[in-house]
Formats: C-alpha cells, sequence, structure tokens
C-alpha cells in the first residue's frame, strides 16, 4: 500500500495517467510505490508502471525484472502487465509458469497527451474556442458527489452507440465511483434543458490536472469542443498548468486533442502481459469485468 510520504511524492513528481493511483486504482487494484515503480495489484494481476516519476532515473531492465519476478514468485500474481517507454522481456517467468499472451509496441497514438491550460497558441485552437464560445451552451460545473439520472443515461447511450473495448469494459466499473467522488469535477453541457455532454477531471498532481471520463449524446455538434474549453478554464482554476487528456484510440480522438495542442511529454508506451494459468485464457483480466465472466 502507499503510505503519506509515497502518496505525496506522487503528487510532487507524477504526470502519467498511471501515476493517478486514485483513478487507476479503481480498475486496477491496490496502488504501491516500491523501487521507484508505480504498481497495482487487485489479487490476482499486477500492473506495473514502468515509466519514471518526474525527476527520477528511468527503471533498468534489472529493475522490472525484479519486480515482475516478486509479484510472480513472492505474492502469487497470476498475471503481469508491464507498461513503459521501452520494450520490457522477461523470458524468466517461464520458470514460473507464465507464458506472455499480449504484446503491444508503440505508436503516436499511445501517447498521453498534455494541454496547456494556460495561452491559446495556434490557430485551430482558436478557432476551437471560438465555436465552443458561440455554441450555445451552457455550462455548469459542480463537484461530485452523485450519480444523476441525466448523467448515468447519457453514459448507456455513449457507451451503447460504441463497439465495448477491454478499455471501455473495465472502465464500466470506475463510472459510479468517478462520478460520486468530490475530489471530481463534473463540467457539463446543457442546451434547452438536456445535458448533452460532460467531462470529469480532478488534479491528482502538484501541477496537472487529469482528463477521467467525456461522455456526450452523440448528435450535439460541437458539444466535444464546448466540454474541452471549458475544462481547460476548470483546470486553470484549480491551479492546473496543464491537463493529460490521455492516449488516443482512434486517429480522430488523436487529431481532435492535437487541434486543442495536446503534445507528448512522454514516449508512448509499450505493454506486454505475461499470464498463467486461467487468466492466461481469458481476454479481460482486469478485476470488473472478472467479475461477470467476461
Amino acid at each position: 500500500m502507499l503510505t503519506r510520504r509515497d502518496a505525496e511524492r506522487v503528487r510532487q513528481r507524477g504526470f502519467a495517467t498511471l501515476h493517478d493511483f486514485w483513478a487507476t486504482s479503481l480498475v486496477s487494484g491496490e496502488p504501491f510505490l516500491e523501487d521507484g515503480l508505480v504498481s497495482y495489484f487487485d489479487g490476482r494481476e499486477a500492473t506495473v508502471c514502468a515509466f519514471a516519476l518526474r525527476g527520477e532515473p528511468t527503471p533498468t531492465d534489472e529493475t522490472l525484472r525484479g519486480a515482475a519476478l516478486k509479484w510472480a514468485a513472492e505474492r502469487g500474481a497470476e498475471s503481469l502487465v508491464i507498461i513503459g517507454p521501452r520494450p520490457f522481456d522477461s523470458r524468466r517467468l517461464g520458470r514460473e509458469g507464465f507464458r506472455r499472451v499480449v504484446k503491444y509496441h508503440r505508436g503516436p497514438m499511445s501517447s498521453d497527451l498534455f494541454i496547456r491550460c494556460a495561452g491559446q497558441d495556434g490557430a485551430a485552437r482558436l478557432r476551437a474556442y471560438k465555436r465552443a464560445g458561440l455554441s450555445g451552451f451552457e455550462a455548469r460545473t459542480r463537484a461530485g458527489g452523485i450519480a444523476t439520472a441525466e448523467h448515468l443515461a447519457l453514459i448507456e447511450r455513449f457507451y451503447r452507440q460504441r463497439q465495448l473495448s477491454t478499455y471501455l469494459a473495465e472502465y464500466a466499473f470506475a463510472v459510479p465511483a468517478i462520478l460520486r467522488a468530490r475530489r471530481v469535477r463534473l463540467v457539463e453541457a446543457w442546451r434547452d434543458g438536456r445535458l448533452r455532454g460532460f467531462v470529469a477531471l480532478h488534479m491528482p498532481f502538484a501541477d496537472a490536472c487529469v482528463g477521467l471520463l467525456l461522455a456526450h449524446d452523440d448528435e450535439t455538434e460541437g458539444v466535444s469542443d464546448f466540454l474541452y474549453a471549458r475544462m481547460l478554464d476548470c483546470a486553470r482554476r484549480l491551479g492546473a498548468h496543464y491537463v493529460n487528456v490521455g492516449p488516443s484510440p482512434t486517429v480522430g480522438h488523436y487529431e481532435f486533442k492535437r487541434k486543442w495542442g495536446g503534445e507528448a511529454f512522454a514516449p508512448p508506451y509499450h505493454l506486454v502481459q505475461w499470464a498463467r494459468g486461467h487468466l492466461a485464457r481469458r481476454q479481460h483480466s482486469a478485476w470488473g469485468p472478472r467479475l461477470v465472466r467476461l
């Protein structure tokens, strides 16, 4: 588990979505900070973030191998996910009965993108701000604390209109906790008395917010631009310099974030998963989907 000192160290030096231990723990389990690595364990699967905290040395292959073997041999993990800026392959896990089940090589869209709160540099961003200001939406911002019927219905509609992915399946289990958390700010777009979209964000790091969830009705033009504009305003009021809007599942998402000034402050990620036993045969190994046998 994290000590108070560990939590403060991550708050001061964290930047990546995987360093956001409050949000990531909702999906990936109990957070840890050991040997400079932020990791999570749900009782069966361990997820290790190989991105160093700011100002700290990049984890070596030896450090990562040691962490992987600790989770496998000493703590009984059945699945290991290593996510970091370069490939990692530990064949020694084979001696513990593991086999590699997933290997993902980095691409530009897997980078966390950061948008500066201050300044509106770039013609595309200026045009987007102008469109947001003329869109006719009413902005409402409030702290989380209750999952309203409007939010739940909008999220269900948002999910229903998309093909279910591993990410969406895992994240669905975290949505109620995100909506109810007082630390989260909900930035909403209303028109004609109806909730057309919202974005949830919080500020887990000393100078950066993280965008946790964006949902909209898929029919109201301009709602995403409006939400991004108001999200950056909200983050600036909270004292953030940047908003981490995460990696991008599609080219369209990536280009939209780039239009708003999204920059990759860290390399794209590589991912490798090793598993043994039952989890080596499952597509969704995260805690939530396992409960309902996805």
